[in-house]
């Protein structure tokens, strides 16, 4: 049976009325402290009251008492605009209010949570709904109270079955469920501005309007975004806080067509923690000028049709295959105990980092830390508290090339008992993650070690890999549905080398116009040669995996840019043998007509 209805008569008034004194003692807002303006939030009174509630009445008759409750609202404001060649394509502004609810029945060392089946997976994830714009005290706690009793029913089904299906087995890893927290407490001042939409409609007109001096583009669009998040959250174990997430972001892309029909694509994008930080057109006027006259130079070049031997990446390329290729290596998801087909589909998602804690994964020259507390040169991943109401910090993953860690929420997982304080949406993420080495070389001495690999081997030439495309360009077969496709058995589904060249001894370079790369796994990490003495900062969004949803799955997610914003700042890499080839595949017809924009 359900809960009773809340209490009618409930804090309404004393909201009011702390407000309305405050306001008679002559006590201005910006004195009040961020813990001050918390109590008076009805959204967190409401969340306050419906737990105090629910913690002492939410019990059916025989079965067992939640022994933790959480509460999460996200109050997001979001602007949206696009164009394309100098036309408004689209321009939205959204607002939304979503609750979720955890609930745990048990006990920490056994609970119905880490737990799949195939009748489950629809209700698999976090109870909750949409809450009302309006501070509706009465509205907000009904809301709360209808989810709070739906996740109560479901996580009692839940944990009847878990014990059903595992009453029979022996568990194969005997790990609790849920992790011992201290209780903590955080509250931001006010919210950020966010600009007019009508401020985000011009630029995208402006920027795209840059390509009606660029005829041999075949399609481009520019995408601008600006908003705030703004996360309430509260525990039963005395964790609470209120965080603001703001966040903007540009990005623009274009494509053509090589002679022989290749497609090409290319982007580029800025991020930032607002529209101030990112809305610089004329920084990104050349950079839309330099893409299109790479796009323009690729068209003619000539392709690469097979490769093997030293590769270096530089720049972007060395940030981007590290955050397609190692990052999700470095996160500690959770398998779900299952029954016995579904719990076949999981396992394909369990990262192979989980047996290799110890062991050596990077040269001995690398270490990698994760630092929420980073700030400033583009860091943007920071945080002060991570979405399980645990205080982010600082924590390191390699030393010495020795992987020493994983980022994990309150899931334990094999050999991790605690969490890292890395929660952000449904699993663990990276928040700044800075790779750095004791002996990086500068730029003459990483390209004289370069060509000596080349001699070594006799080859004519290296390959050097300044941009790599991600998955969600389309730019191969590492695009669309290949990366529902994939898991760590396949390896990681990775964008192709869009702009690279043939290093020639002479120095001389010449431009390779597309090229996939072969089989790059995180065992590739461990052969580097060499790294510089100078990193790149480079910010991408990425989509935590968590509960029931596989790690590839959450890739397909980040590839088409859904998920928590994370940095890295890494040097330049050089691998001492990689293979590139030709992107498999046909490729469309050119256009029949010339561009209709461009045709005398």
């Amino acid at each position: 049976m359900r809960m009773s209805r809340p209490d009618r008569t409930s804090p309404v008034a004393t909201t009011t009325l702390l407000s309305t004194v405050a306001a008679l003692l002559l006590l201005p807002l910006a004195a009040a402290n961020a813990q001050e303006e918390a109590e008076l939030s009805v959204i967190m009174q409401a969340m306050r009251d419906e737990l105090a509630r629910s913690t002492e009445q939410l019990e059916l008759e025989g079965l067992e008492k939640p022994y933790f409750l959480a509460y999460t609202v996200r109050e997001t404001e979001q602007l949206n605009a696009a164009g394309s060649f100098g036309a408004l394509l689209s321009s939205s502004e959204d607002r939304s209010r979503r609750l979720s609810v955890e609930v745990r029945v048990g006990d920490p060392s056994f609970d119905n949570t880490n737990f799949g089946s195939m009748s489950l997976f629809p209700s698999s994830f976090a109870m909750g709904g949409f809450l009302p714009l309006e501070n509706d005290y009465r509205e907000i706690r009904r809301q709360i109270w209808l989810a709070t009793d739906q996740a109560y029913k479901a996580a009692l089904e839940a944990l009847a079955e878990k014990r059903a299906v595992l009453q029979n087995e022996t568990r194969a890893e005997d790990i609790a469920d849920f992790s011992s927290e201290e209780p903590f407490t955080y509250f931001d001042q006010a919210d950020p501005d966010v600009p007019p939409r009508t401020a985000l409609e011009e630029f995208a007109r402006d920027l795209s309007a840059a390509f009606r001096d660029l005829p041999e583009i075949f399609s481009s669009d520019v995408s601008v975004s600006a908003g705030n998040r703004r996360t309430y959250y509260l525990n039963s174990e005395g964790s609470s806080f209120i965080r603001s997430d703001p966040s903007a972001s540009i990005v623009v892309e274009a494509s053509t067509q090589a002679t022989d029909g290749t497609v090409l694509n290319e982007s580029v994008a800025a991020r930032g923690r607002s529209w101030d930080d990112i809305s610089d057109r004329t920084d990104l006027e050349s950079r839309v000028a330099a893409m299109g006259a790479d796009l323009t130079a690729r068209r003619a070049a000539e392709g690469l049709d097979r490769y093997s031997g030293p590769v270096l990446f530089e720049g972007q390329a060395a940030a981007e295959l590290f955050a397609q290729v190692l990052v999700p290596r470095l996160l500690g998801n959770r398998v779900p105990d299952a029954e016995a087909n579904f719990a076949r589909m999981l396992q394909m998602s369990r990262n192979p980092f989980l047996d290799r804690i110890g062991a050596r994964v990077l040269p001995r020259f690398l270490n990698i830390h994760d630092d929420p507390g980073a700030a400033g040169d583009g860091f943007l991943g920071g945080y002060p508290v991570d979405d399980d109401g645990v205080q982010a910090r600082s924590k390191a993953l390699v030393e010495r090339g020795v992987l020493k860690s994983l980022l994990t929420s309150r899931n334990p997982v094999p050999g991790i008992d605690r969490s890292t304080g890395n929660r952000r949406g449904d699993g663990p993420a990276p928040s700044n993650l800075i790779v750095a080495s004791t002996n990086g070389m500068n730029r003459e001495e990483l390209h004289a070690e370069f060509m000596l690999l080349v001699e070594e081997r006799g080859a004519d030439y290296g390959v050097v890999v300044r941009r790599l495309a991600k998955p969600e360009a389309g730019d191969g077969p590492a695009s669309g549905m290949s990366l529902l496709r994939g898991g760590p058995q396949a390896g990681p589904a990775l964008g192709n080398a869009s702009l690279a060249y043939r290093v020639f001894p002479d120095g001389r370079e010449e431009l390779i116009p597309r090229a996939e790369l072969v089989a790059v796994t995180e065992a590739a990490f461990r052969d580097i040669v060499a790294v510089s003495d100078t990193s790149t900062v480079y910010s991408f969004p990425h989509s935590p995996a968590g509960g029931l949803i596989p790690s590839f799955l959450a890739g397909a997610f980040s590839a088409f840019g859904l998920g928590e914003v994370v940095s890295v700042s890494i040097p330049d890499l050089l691998f001492e043998e990689l293979s590139l080839r030709k992107p498999s595949g046909n490729v469309p017809h050119l256009p029949v007509a010339n561009h209709p924009s461009f045709d005398p």
